[in-house]
């Protein structure tokens, strides 16, 4: 059974089909069949992703499970070396086209070119191709007529461990202004998140939550279930106090052959002031020496928080494309 686009007057109506065809013993179905992410997928998507040396924040079972709640994420497994994710995203315009509605990308090798015309018959378009495919297959792709573009909003910010862990220089000076004034106002510590402490990092997130409107709850889901989640995702960081009251923490995980760091939340209490910059210079501190690099994922094309990403100067981005039919 092919996958449908939703209907337009049903909201409810996603179409992707919930076939139960799968490899015996595995939990992720073969294509066409997809089934949602689910916790029952963590051991064979995260032994997949960790071959994945493509620098992708969204390439992890972790990250994958949690944005299965923004945008209904299922998956399908094409080969041994080839998983296809797809989801449907809200309105979104790009350069001029419309990339609201149903997408998909590819963890691993590239289909086959059969494979391919079967997922932009099913899909809108192809998101987050890695640096990696786009140098391989672009110029065969651009011959068979798809349109691939540099998806900005969606780079990945990488940053020097030891430039945020140290912030010296001109650059830093203001980082470092608030991070002494949070350490001379308070007496500062971290902690190891883990089960032992992620009642104090949910503490903080509930404290964040109360300080945003009702229709702003950003990523607060999300980051509850990575929480709840913690043991199953293999996720860590810190929790930050300030005179024993838990007030900030960062939460990620590590990828590229524990080379890179991924912060996929970062929260804290905004009336201590200086509490971002101490969480986020901590957590660089409290990092194993294998990592090199943090990744703090995407702005999504918001002006403040691109303006803020670029104040702590990244050494470099992840780039990502999009692969777009001409009929888009």
């Amino acid at each position: 059974m092919l996958w449908k686009p939703p209907l337009k007057n049903h909201k409810n109506s996603e179409g992707i089909n919930n076939g139960n065809r799968a490899k015996k013993m595995n939990a992720i179905p073969v294509f066409p069949d997809f089934l949602p992410i689910s916790i029952t997928m963590a051991k064979e998507l995260h032994q997949f992703c960790s071959t994945i040396k493509s620098g992708v924040s969204e390439f992890t079972f972790a990250n994958l499970y949690i944005d299965t709640l923004k945008y209904g994420y299922q998956v399908s497994r094409i080969s041994e070396k080839t998983i296809v994710v797809c989801g449907i995203s809200p309105f979104r315009m790009f350069e001029g086209h419309d990339l609201g509605g149903i997408f998909f990308f590819v963890l691993g090798d590239i289909p086959s070119a059969n494979q391919l015309d079967e997922l932009f018959a099913r899909f809108r378009y192809w998101k987050n191709m890695p640096q990696d495919l786009f140098d391989k297959f672009s110029d065969q792709l651009f011959d068979k007529g798809f349109q691939i573009m540099e998806d900005r909003d969606n780079f990945d910010y990488l940053y020097l461990k030891t430039d945020l862990a140290a912030l010296q220089g001109k650059d830093f000076h203001k980082k470092k202004n608030l991070l002494n004034a949070f350490c001379s106002a308070y007496t500062a510590e971290t902690k190891q998140l883990d089960i032992y402490s992620v009642a104090d990092a949910l503490s903080v997130l509930e404290s964040w939550k109360k300080t945003r409107n009702a229709d702003d709850m950003a990523d607060y889901a999300q980051c509850r279930l990575a929480l709840e989640q913690l043991e199953t995702l293999g996720m860590g960081g810190i929790v930050a106090y300030a005179d024993g009251v838990p007030v900030g923490f960062s939460l990620g995980e590590t990828i590229c052959e524990g080379t890179m760091f991924v912060v996929v939340f970062e929260k804290g209490i905004n009336s201590y002031k200086g509490v971002y910059q101490f969480v986020n210079r901590s957590q660089a501190i409290n990092l194993p020496g294998t990592v090199k690099i943090i990744n703090r994922e995407q702005d999504l094309g918001n002006p403040g928080l691109r303006q803020a990403k670029m104040t702590y100067r990244p050494c470099g981005f992840t780039k990502k494309y999009l692969v777009l039919p001409t009929s888009i």
